[in-house]
């Protein structure tokens, strides 16, 4: 399963040098660190390709935080593996 350590290690590496200056934890909001929609939604895609799950759009463009994205991962692997 998916962890806030997982996102904030993938939002890391979309920021390279400047993660340093940030601080990423399950509050983090996307916005805050200065990550771009385009950069949202590879993190996005890459979890749903990495962990074989698919997120409801509509669901996964309301995400806000890092937690919010763990949540929504959790919630699209419980309907995954229910259908």
């Amino acid at each position: 399963m998916i962890t806030a350590e997982d996102i904030c290690e993938r939002i890391a590496n979309k920021l390279g040098s400047k993660a340093s200056a940030v601080t990423l934890d399950a509050d983090t909001t996307f916005e805050s660190v200065g990550l771009s929609s385009l950069q949202i939604a590879d993190i996005v895609y890459g979890i749903e390709d990495d962990f074989d799950i698919r997120f409801d759009e509509s669901q996964a463009a309301a995400v806000k935080t890092v937690g919010d994205l763990v949540k929504l991962a959790e919630q699209a692997a419980a309907d995954d593996s229910a259908a």
